[in-house]
């Protein structure tokens, strides 16, 4: 029986099982490698020979790395960077208060990191240089520390935006009254429908939020990507005149964003709060202004009864406990609303504006439609015809 032979490396095996092993191992790939390359084969003794070269090489260059250790909290890190951030930790800094005769020196540890003899494989190095900048936390507080870390990170945010303040160039006022004189006047920002504002500086403070941390700008909204920079959104809402809410001119999902602002309630209701829809044997039954519920009216000699029926498929929000609208926010659109009235602005928007507004939506439609069918038309045709082909 003739031996098989691997033609790459010039080698001969008595079994399958050698050949098959030969063809996983590196020396064999680095001869194809080199094969394909026209370059010729070398012994695996030349093969050992370069890598050992190679890896001796490799740990002369790279420097040996250190191990830091927190005696005061008993922990180590394989990184400077890690190390020092442990340092500037509550948790560190809490137990380095307690004990106030330890030095800085003496908590810290360094020496060299001691690595195990045995080869590791490239996945497993990668591995661990990924894992190098993690920590291992030795219990549940100092992970439940972490979350509140993440947490006050995410709300200093939310504290450091100053309602009273100009979001498009950062001036101070006394309140927000005059802040949104400012902008007015200013920046030429407005908020439409101030009659009906239920929560005003909640809505500042969401407009001061997209502007200043998620740098996008408030007309052009999602219909376009983030800036790179406060300075560059500022720029670009003050010359494209863009420092006005979208809210009436957009589609539903983008003033659906704004409408927990507001409250409308009030708009659509009659004289009585009510909205009446039967009469004669039941006209003590009242829909409600949401459309949803029945308020049934009963009267005794006691004085009048009132019970409310809301469907079933609304039971999660009727479990629901919302807090009431604090009267200082009522208070703040009463103002606003007064204040851009002697302004000579217009509060809310007139019935003749709406239906203005609805039948100009209503045309930009019908126009998008009729371009998009025409362009539909005219792409539709196969132009690569017989010149016989009266088509």
């Amino acid at each position: 029986m003739a031996p098989i032979t691997c033609n790459a490396c010039n080698k001969e095996f008595e079994g399958e099982v050698d050949q098959k092993d030969h063809y996983r191992s590196e020396w064999h790939r680095y001869n194809l490698k080199r094969k394909v390359a026209g370059v010729p084969s070398v012994t695996e003794a030349l093969f050992l020979a370069r890598q050992a070269a190679l890896v001796e090489e490799k740990s002369k260059s790279s420097p040996s790395q250190m191990l830091y250790t927190c005696s005061l909290c008993s922990k180590e890190y394989r990184s400077s960077k890690a190390h020092q951030q442990h340092l500037n930790s509550k948790s560190h800094v809490l137990k380095a208060s307690l004990q106030p005769e330890t030095s800085a020196e003496g908590i810290t540890v360094i020496k060299p990191l001691v690595r195990k003899s045995n080869r590791v494989s490239n996945k497993a190095e990668v591995e661990e240089e990924e894992e190098e900048e993690w920590v291992v936390m030795g219990s549940d507080e100092e992970m439940e520390e972490g979350d509140e870390v993440g947490s006050d990170e995410e709300m200093e945010g939310m504290e450091e935006l100053d309602p009273s303040s100009c979001f498009m160039c950062d001036a101070k006022h006394e309140n927000i009254e005059s802040c949104m004189v400012h902008m007015h006047k200013k920046h030429g920002f407005f908020i439409p429908d101030v009659e009906f504002l239920k929560d005003a500086e909640g809505l500042l403070i969401y407009v001061g939020l997209q502007v200043k941390r998620d740098y996008t700008c408030l007309y052009c909204n999602e219909r376009r990507q983030s800036f790179q920079s406060l300075e560059a959104v500022r720029k670009h809402m003050d010359a494209k005149g863009h420092c006005k809410l979208r809210y009436g001119d957009g589609g539903d999902d983008e003033d659906a964003d704004l409408e927990e602002f507001y409250d409308y309630s009030s708009s659509y209701v009659n004289a009585e709060g009510k909205q009446v829809v039967l009469s004669d044997d039941a006209a003590n039954v009242e829909l409600g202004s949401a459309g949803a519920e029945l308020v049934i009216t009963h009267k005794n000699e006691e004085g009048m009864l009132v019970r409310t029926l809301g469907s079933r498929e609304f039971l999660r929000y009727y479990r629901q406990k919302p807090r009431p609208t604090p009267a200082r926010n009522t208070a703040l659109a009463t103002a606003l609303a007064s204040r851009y009235k002697s302004m000579g602005l217009a509060t809310v928007q007139s019935r003749e504006q709406i239906v203005r507004m609805k039948v100009l939506k209503e045309m930009n439609r019908n126009g998008v439609d009729a371009m998009r069918t025409k362009m539909a038309m005219k792409s539709n045709v196969i132009r690569n015809l017989p010149k016989n082909c009266p088509y």
